[in-house]
Parts: C-alpha cells; sequence; structure tokens
C-alpha cells in the first residue's frame, strides 16, 4: 500500500507561500492559506506571531516553534536573513 503524505501543517503552508526578497502582508497570507481552506483566521495569526524572530515575547509562548520571518516596521513580513536583518536578543 502507498504511503499517503500527511496534509501539509500551517507554517509550512506559510513557508511555502513566502520566497526570498518577498514582502507579504497578513491579509495576504489568510486570503492565501484559507484558499487551501484548512485554517481559521485566528489559528494563521497565531502560527505567524510564532514564527516571527523579532517578537521575543513569541519564544516564551511558542517555545517549539522555529521561527524565519521578520515582522518590518510597515506590518509586511520576509523571511528573516541574518545579513540584513538585526541580530535577534532575547
Amino acid at each position: 500500500m502507498a504511503k499517503v503524505r500527511a496534509r501539509e501543517t500551517c507554517a509550512e503552508a506559510i513557508r511555502s507561500f513566502i520566497k526570498p526578497g518577498e514582502t507579504v502582508s497578513f491579509s495576504e497570507f489568510v486570503v492565501h492559506l484559507r484558499r487551501k481552506g484548512i485554517w481559521k483566521e485566528d489559528t494563521i495569526c497565531q502560527h505567524l506571531m510564532s514564527l516571527v524572530t523579532n517578537l521575543p515575547p513569541a519564544r516564551l509562548h511558542w517555545k517549539s516553534a522555529k521561527p524565519f520571518l521578520f515582522l518590518r516596521g510597515d506590518g509586511r513580513y520576509e523571511l528573516y536573513d541574518l545579513k540584513i536583518h538585526p541580530q535577534i536578543i532575547e
């Protein structure tokens, strides 16, 4: 019997949607992820917060999260890159 791949997690769907050098708004994430018909807006919001590198309190709340997003001052998200963004101090 063939193995069936488990459904993509919300974090995986977020990661696959945003590309290097791209910025994405919260509403763009919501529209994309809701098209998949799996996650509620609150779930998407919680995952985005857990995946932001420059939101230190999130590290306390979501200890197992592996953040990879940088939240810009204009409220848009981009992939965190240590070569471009400041080092995160907790």
